[in-house]
């Protein structure tokens, strides 16, 4: 609980300390998911920036276009992938409604892809967080390591994902907050979770730099 918490309040702190900046990539992002086509590499570029942020690095706008320009590929390739599954999933979900009407075995399978869209949606935030902890921003290598860390820390994962739902409700109850910086928000909850997991290989990855 404390680690969760740990996590929150880090993503919080990093939003107010760039708020302005947050702002413009958070709107930045909104228009490339509104264009559909763009929407992959923005969230990989979104990622990358609020890695620098976790860091505690000073960053700027720049950073946040210069990632859309350099992983556009990357991000397309992520896209596509995740606009294949969300389509099946959410339409599997749709036709059993239709099919099933509201039995109780039409509820069960809706439950079912509903979770596994929730599921893969809560892995993708770890997942993209990871790209830029490896030595290469590979897609594959950063899945396998986020469901393995849900599988290594269940509960860690569970608290936080249910902290943060109740974080972007709030937010959106307070003046729309959510819609204004909820994106910059999620990247930076999966950064510093991931930062958190891996901070003893951090140091000593400092250590041998040093």
């Amino acid at each position: 609980m404390i680690e969760t918490l740990q996590v929150l309040s880090g993503a919080l702190r990093d939003v107010w300390r760039d708020v302005w900046t947050a702002l413009v990539c958070n709107l930045l992002w909104l228009l490339a998911v509104v264009l559909i086509i763009p929407a992959g590499p923005a969230t990989v570029a979104l990622f990358q920036y609020t890695n620098l942020l976790a860091r505690g690095e000073v960053t700027d706008v720049g950073d946040f276009l210069r990632a859309f320009r350099r992983h556009f590929r990357l991000g397309l390739k992520w896209g596509l992938l995740n606009g294949f599954l969300l389509f099946v999933l959410a339409g599997d979900a749709f036709l059993t409604g239709r099919l099933l009407g509201d039995s109780p075995a039409g509820r069960y399978v809706q439950g079912f892809y509903l979770t596994a869209l929730l599921f893969w949606t809560w892995l993708q935030v770890f997942a993209l967080a990871f790209l830029f902890e490896q030595e290469q921003p590979d897609l594959r290598q950063a899945l396998r390591n986020a469901a393995s860390l849900f599988g290594r820390n269940i509960l860690f994962v569970s608290v936080l994902g249910l902290l943060t739902l109740v974080t972007l409700l709030a937010g959106v109850v307070l003046f729309m907050l959510s819609g204004a910086v909820g994106g910059v928000l999620l990247a930076l909850i999966g950064n510093h979770a991931v930062r958190l997991q891996l901070q003893p290989f951090i140091e000593q990855r400092s250590i041998a730099e040093e």
